[in-house]
């Protein structure tokens, strides 16, 4: 073909814009593609045509707290003061209602004691008796029995000063264990809101709950302690006594509503 034929002929690549116009045309003409799930159709859309199945929904883990839920705005029980009490008074009480003394507390000593005697027979000749005998001795005082006695009484008075300071120092040892776990329960609800915020990690809410259950072990120690305080004391008493010290004792143990968290 000559030069300048080729010049004025019409170009064989397709440019973009008959391109569009070929593709505009063609999908006037085909019908829209669909995708609805529908089986008759025999479309190829992969899923069937039910309602998707909504999972099951789950809780997210909470650790749990020590006692009883509670809200951490609320304010702790107030620290609750153990109650003044004249240790010299309540041991001036026990000592006075002891029960009396034994009247029997006497010493018998045996001893082995040789007697001699002599005897004229009818020839006028001496003949010599030995007979051997136990004698007993019961001395109007004792000094054996009064050191006795005083040794009981040093050591009975002894344990009851140390029963009187192991009552009166458990009383505030458990007032401060309450004070302790009021204020640890409180933290420690705190924290669980600021766990489940995703805030803080765990560790701080553990941390607070090792510290409730150390409060709460001093608090059974101390109600313990207090306890055998109490009825180690009241056992020192004569019966008919007995019963207005340990009412007067469990007065001042007594513990009030508030105090308790």
């Amino acid at each position: 073909m000559p030069l300048g034929r080729m010049r004025n002929a019409v170009p064989l690549a397709p440019t973009f814009q008959a391109v569009a116009a070929c593709l505009a045309a063609l999908c006037a003409v085909l019908p829209a593609p669909t995708f609805a799930a529908d089986e008759k159709g025999g479309n190829l859309w992969p899923w069937s045509s039910q309602n998707a199945k909504e999972p099951p929904k789950v809780q997210p883990y909470e650790v749990p707290t020590f006692g009883a839920k509670r809200n951490f705005r609320d304010a702790p029980a107030q620290w609750q003061k153990a109650p003044r009490v004249d240790g010299d008074a309540v041991f001036r009480m026990v000592i006075a209602c002891y029960p009396n003394k034994s009247q029997w507390n006497i010493d018998v000593d045996l001893a082995a004691a040789i007697r001699n005697s002599n005897a004229v027979d009818v020839t006028g000749t001496v003949i010599g008796k030995s007979t051997v005998g136990i004698v007993a001795r019961m001395p109007l005082y004792s000094a054996t029995e009064m050191d006795r006695e005083r040794e009981r009484e040093y050591k009975r008075r002894t344990d009851t000063a140390g029963k009187v300071a192991d009552f009166v120092g458990q009383l505030a040892a458990r007032n401060q264990a309450l004070r302790t776990l009021a204020l640890a329960a409180a933290m420690e609800s705190r924290a669980q809101i600021r766990v489940n915020e995703g805030i803080a990690d765990a560790d701080e809410q553990v941390k607070y709950l090792d510290k409730i259950a150390g409060a709460e072990k001093d608090l059974i120690t101390a109600e313990s302690k207090i306890m055998d305080a109490r009825l180690s004391l009241v056992a020192m008493c004569r019966d008919e006594s007995a019963d207005a010290v340990n009412a007067y004792l469990t007065e001042l143990a007594h513990l009030p509503a508030a105090a308790k968290p």
